[in-house]
This record gives structure tokens, C-alpha cells and sequence, in this order.
């Protein structure tokens, strides 16, 4: 039944997504009102400004509501309700198959509004509404055979669309609701989707828990899964994931005397990145540092600190000064945790001078990749007329300077 005229504000056009509508046109309707989140009717009640407007999908026991006209409401165990309004394209559908449904548990998808309805529909009640696009009715257990085709799970995964709308009869083993992560977590469509698996072809089951005559299945143990189970509905495929919604699941023997659900793919093993200096203390080009200062560089990555051996230089710029020094007695220290090399002088620094510290090319980290120069650096060699230029003669990969204080 359509919603009354001006009792929901005016909505944009709806896509009517019934049971056997489109992927498409679930993907046009989701594209305006977002992914249907799952909510209880209490939430929507209780909280019903945050989710004005937006798609939700929720479940309670389908009832008429007390009023002038026939319309339909959902309510839960604490007897909080929302009035529910199919979009004008399956009404027809929906108050045809209503008639069989009421008194049972229903789901709806669709989008959300909060009012008051006018004096004397519904008394002086004030409810929340879902104009929904799609509906689940209560499970029944289905009696006698069902007029199926036999595909396979690979069939169906590798044929994506083909058999959508199509009754057919899948076997798969139970994999719970993705609890191996056969399947992208965010093509999830609803909490009580499931998966099945045969080899490496896996697609989401929903509309039906897995329980039927004799057996009943935890979606969410790993220890319920590995049974093999047939499924009789309808697939759908959207975004290249296959969904079927069952209406009918039973236990079965495996496909073929060897099948099985083969684990999901590794990652694929992420690219290696060269290590690069992040941080140094003093900071590069910091002024007026202290004659006693230690110098602190930390890296990207864990460093192998045998490299650091005669690839690290401290040298004052410029020519050499009557009293210069080499650094004889210069000392490095890395700290594993921190990803930091120490380098102390060994000396105190002359007042007024620029200092260098240079990193030449050879340092590596522990997966043996080199140091690269920061982004924007480029590979540097010795300062004009240094007094020390590095004694292998190599180009430097990075240079720290300080001026040290008076």
C-alpha cells in the first residue's frame, strides 16, 4: 500500500527493490540513500534523528495498525513499533503476500522517517516510518520438491549474473558469516548473511538462516563449519560478489568425493620500501647548539647497525681552522626500539662552527635495502673547501648541519 498523500514528506523517485528486482537498481537506490545499516526498532525509535533519511534494514513481528486505513506496521518485543510502506512498485506484491505474513517476523530495507501522524489515524501516536523497497517474510520451511537447476559454485562465481532471478540448487561447505574472510567483510549486505565454499568460489547466502529439518547452524562458531549444505533460491550479483537468497537449505554430502573449500588467498606481500632519515635531534640546520651536543638520527625502518661502521662522518665545514681536529674519538650507538643512532662527538665542538654529519651510501636496514634521501633531498657531496671530506671520497646520501653556539 502506498504511503498516504501528505502524511510522509515528499520522497525523491524510489527504485522498488523487491526480492527479485535488480542488482542494478539496488545499486541506484543505495547510491542515493547510502548502505542500509541494521538497526532494531527500539534504536529507531529512541533515536530516530540519527537516522533521518537514511537507509536502514530492520526486523519485527508484522502487524495492521488500529486506524482508518490497512496500513501495516512492524513491532518488537518491547512493544515498540514502526509503520512500514512499500514503494509503489511492489505494493501490489507486498499486500498480495502480507496476507500470509502477518504475525510473523518480517525484514525490511528502506529509508527512514520521523512524524506525527495526523489526529485520528492512529489516535494521537506519534510513530516512525520506513518506506521500504525490499522485504524478507518469515521463514517457512518449504514442503516438497522445488523446481531447480543444478549449478556449481564456480558457475556461478565465474559467470557472475548469468543465472540472477533464476531458481537454483547450489552446494557449498558452511563457512559461517565469513568467519575465514573468504569474502570482502564490506560486501556484507545484512548481520544474518552466510557464507558457502566450494575450492576457491565462495558467495554470500541470505534471507534464511542456516537451519532446516534436523539441524541448525552457529553463523558465528568456527566449529559449526565445515558441513557441506544445499542451497535452493535465487542469485543476485552486484559489484561482482554473488549472493542467493534461499529459500529452501538442507545438509548434504559433498559435491564430488575430494571437494573442498580451499583457504582464501595470502595477501599479496607488500612492496619493500628503502629506509629514510625521519628525525634528527638537534634538529637539521638548527643554530646555536650546545659544544657537548650528541647527535640523534632515527629511521624509517629497523636499521642494520653493522652498516653504520665507516659510513658515518662528523667533520667542521669549511677549510680547516688552526686547532681543528679530526673526531678520533667519535662514537655511535643504536637503539633498536627507538630506530635512533647516537653519534657522540667524542669531543667538544668549537664554538661558532658549522658541523656536518654525514650518512654515506651502504647503509642498509635489516631487510638489506639502502638508505634513501629524504623526499625532496637529493644526494649531496662535500661542502666547498670541507676541511674533511669523506674519505672514500663517496657522495653523501644525506647531510645534517648545525651551527654550533658561541
Amino acid at each position: 500500500m502506498s504511503p498516504r498523500p501528505g502524511f510522509l514528506p515528499t520522497l525523491p523517485l524510489l527504485v522498488a527493490l523487491a526480492s527479485g528486482s535488480t542488482a542494478q537498481e539496488m545499486d541506484r537506490y543505495e547510491a542515493q540513500y547510502g548502505t542500509p545499516v541494521d538497526v532494531t526498532i527500539t534504536d529507531l525509535v529512541q533515536n530516530g534523528s540519527a537516522y533521518e533519511g537514511r537507509a536502514v534494514r530492520t526486523r519485527g513481528r508484522l502487524e495492521l495498525a488500529v486506524g482508518a486505513r490497512r496500513d501495516h506496521m512492524l513491532r518488537d518485543h518491547f512493544g515498540n513499533s514502526v509503520l512500514v510502506f512499500p514503494v509503489r512498485d511492489i505494493a501490489p506484491q507486498f499486500d498480495q503476500e502480507a496476507l500470509t505474513m502477518m504475525g510473523g517476523e518480517v525484514q525490511v530495507t528502506g529509508v527512514f522517517r520521523s512524524g506525527s501522524l495526523p489526529a485520528g489515524d492512529l489516535g494521537a501516536a506519534s510513530l516512525a516510518t520506513i518506506t521500504f523497497w525490499q522485504y524478507v517474510g518469515p521463514e517457512r520451511e518449504t514442503k516438497g520438491p522445488i523446481k531447480a537447476v543444478d549449478v556449481t559454485l564456480e558457475s556461478l562465481v565465474r559467470n557472475p549474473g548469468k543465472k540472477d532471478g533464476q531458481t537454483i540448487r547450489v552446494v557449498g561447505k558452511f563457512r559461517g558469516s565469513n568467519l575465514y574472510g573468504d569474502l570482502p567483510s564490506a560486501s556484507r549486505r545484512s548481520s544474518s548473511d552466510w557464507v558457502i565454499k566450494d575450492d576457491v568460489f565462495a558467495i554470500w547466502v541470505t534471507g534464511k538462516k542456516p537451519k532446516g529439518s534436523g539441524f541448525s547452524l552457529d553463523a558465528g562458531l568456527k566449529r559449526d563449519t565445515g558441513k557441506w549444505v544445499e542451497v535452493i533460491g535465487r542469485p543476485e550479483t552486484r559489484g561482482g560478489v554473488t549472493y542467493v537468497r534461499a529459500v529452501k537449505v538442507s545438509l548434504t554430502s559433498p559435491p564430488t568425493p575430494t571437494a573442498e573449500a580451499a583457504p582464501p588467498p595470502p595477501p599479496p606481500e607488500r612492496p619493500k620500501v628503502a629506509p629514510v632519515v625521519v628525525f634528527s635531534l638537534p634538529l637539521d640546520g638548527e643554530r646555536e647548539i650546545a659544544r657537548d651536543s650528541r647527535f640523534v638520527v632515527q629511521f624509517s625502518k629497523d636499521m642494520d647497525e653493522q652498516s653504520f661502521e665507516g659510513r658515518v662522518v662528523l667533520r667542521y665545514a669549511g677549510p680547516r681552522r688552526p686547532g681543528d681536529r679530526l673526531f678520533d674519538g667519535l662514537r655511535l650507538s643504536y637503539d633498536w626500539g627507538r630506530r635512533a643512532l647516537t653519534v657522540d662527538p667524542g669531543d667538544l665542538l668549537r664554538p661558532g662552527r658549522q658541523v656536518e654529519l654525514l650518512l654515506l651510501p651502504g647503509i642498509a636496514d635489516t631487510d638489506g635495502l639502502v638508505l634513501a634521501p629524504r623526499q625532496g633531498a637529493v644526494a649531496q657531496g662535500p661542502s666547498p673547501q670541507s676541511a674533511d671530506p669523506p674519505s672514500r671520497g663517496d657522495v653523501a646520501v644525506e647531510v645534517l648541519r648545525y651551527e654550533v653556539g658561541l
